[in-house]
């Protein structure tokens, strides 16, 4: 089978992560894989270290088209946010070749709001199950059989990760001013408006009022972030490092954790950034964004492998329970990493994709709808356990905006039909 993955960039975000694993899996199993990219990036170094050669094209329909032809795929793997955006210019260049290709989606965000890409999408892949109970959600779009006949659920790939050795991470603690006595939580994100909330510091300072053998270490925090921090009375509670592009830094920085703290404006359609200390059999405390993206709560069973709390409140309770049990991190830690790497599986993941490109490939529907009919209903169910809080502050706290929202979408799939 001779397949094109189709991105706008190869940047260093999880999309980009993600496709290349796919791609790399893909030709290691025998396929036929390359790259057509509008922009160039730092993971194609990764990409053709594995024999996946890369293609960057100018985004007109004609250029797109004209390296088509010379690729000749059979299928396309294209990789889609679900609302209008530059990469559109596939279904354009789609139309100037004298035989329509297939299209495989990875529906980035879990939306449905691009309906131009159904003229030329034949299949969506969605990057988790709550992804996928959420995209059919915010179009009134009921989770039955119809809805999964052309689409399906391929999660973002995770391969296992060894955390750092117990004298590593030992060594890095102390250069960084750690006692022994001391918990340090971790939280690590860029300093993207988007992604950043002050949940964190509000719940970490609670709880330094009641317990003081607390450190927060914070990689490439947003800059005025930084700066109120080192002029703050608690200045010294807090670590800040630079940004790495260093696997072997990130690895080492979330192995010297006791718990990682996973927040962000927008919620997380899947989440490299919680998965990955989870890998590394760490817990992690998160917070529910009903209004947005909420795979989080997915990757984070509430109580197994870390908590969900989502008001500064309910947060310090998590990191003070947390802080005060060593034997409950490294149980929540071993959950974790267990749930982690069962849910996000990269061969498993590789080989869903491989079934589905099969099937389109051969005019037929999703090899496992039924399958993936009752997964789904299980995650909405325990979605709609957990996304609204477990206390009456947090449900006072989350549920007026989620209704709004609501409201907003409905109002939305009404002017659209």
């Amino acid at each position: 089978m001779n397949v094109v993955a189709f991105l706008n960039t190869l940047g260093l975000g999880g999309t980009e992560k993600a496709a290349c694993r796919w791609a790399a899996g893909l030709k290691a199993r025998g396929l036929d894989v390359s790259v057509l990219t509008l922009k160039d990036g730092p993971r194609r170094a990764q990409l053709e270290s594995h024999g996946v050669p890369v293609r960057v094209v100018e985004a007109n329909a004609a250029a797109i088209a004209n390296t088509l032809r010379e690729l000749a795929p059979e299928i396309i793997h294209a990789h889609a946010p679900g609302h209008a955006h530059e990469g559109d210019v596939l279904g354009e260049a789609l139309t100037l070749l004298p035989k329509k290709i297939p299209v495989v989606q990875t529906n980035i965000f879990g939306q449905l709001y691009n309906s131009k890409e159904n003229n030329w999408t034949d299949f969506r892949l969605f990057i988790s199950w709550t992804s996928c109970v959420q995209a059919a959600r915010r179009v009134f779009r009921p989770l039955d059989e119809n809805f999964f006949q052309r689409a399906s659920v391929a999660v973002y790939p995770l391969d296992p990760v060894e955390p750092c050795s117990p004298g590593e991470c030992q060594k890095f603690r102390r250069e960084l001013g750690v006692r022994e006595d001391e918990v340090l939580f971790g939280r690590l994100s860029r300093p993207d408006p988007n992604k950043w909330t002050d949940l964190p510091l509000a719940a970490f300072r609670r709880a330094l009022k009641q317990q003081r053998n607390l450190k927060l270490l914070l990689r490439e925090p947003p800059a005025e972030v930084a700066e109120q921090l080192r002029r703050s009375p608690d200045a010294a509670h807090f670590i800040m490092l630079p940004a790495t592009g260093s696997p072997e830094a990130l690895r080492l920085t979330l192995s010297a954790l006791d718990v990682v703290l996973h927040t962000s404006r927008m919620g997380e359609s899947f989440g490299y950034g919680i998965a990955e200390p989870m890998n590394l059999g760490r817990p992690v405390v998160t917070h529910s964004v009903p209004w947005l993206d909420q795979a989080q709560i997915e990757l984070v069973s509430h109580g197994e492998c870390g908590f969900v709390a989502s008001t500064p409140a309910a947060m310090a309770r998590a990191l003070l329970q947390l802080a005060a049990d060593a034997a409950l991190r490294e149980r929540m830690g071993r959950a974790a990493q267990t749930h982690i790497r069962r849910l996000a599986d990269a061969e498993v993941s590789t080989d869903r994709l491989e079934r589905v490109l099969q099937s389109v490939l051969a005019g037929r529907d999703n090899p496992f709808a039924a399958a993936d009919l009752a997964r789904a209903r299980e995650t909405a169910s325990y979605l709609d356990a957990h996304q609204l809080g477990h206390s009456f502050g947090e449900f006072f706290a989350l549920g007026p905006a989620h209704l709004r929202v609501r409201i907003h979408q409905w109002r939305r799939r009404a002017r659209t039909g």
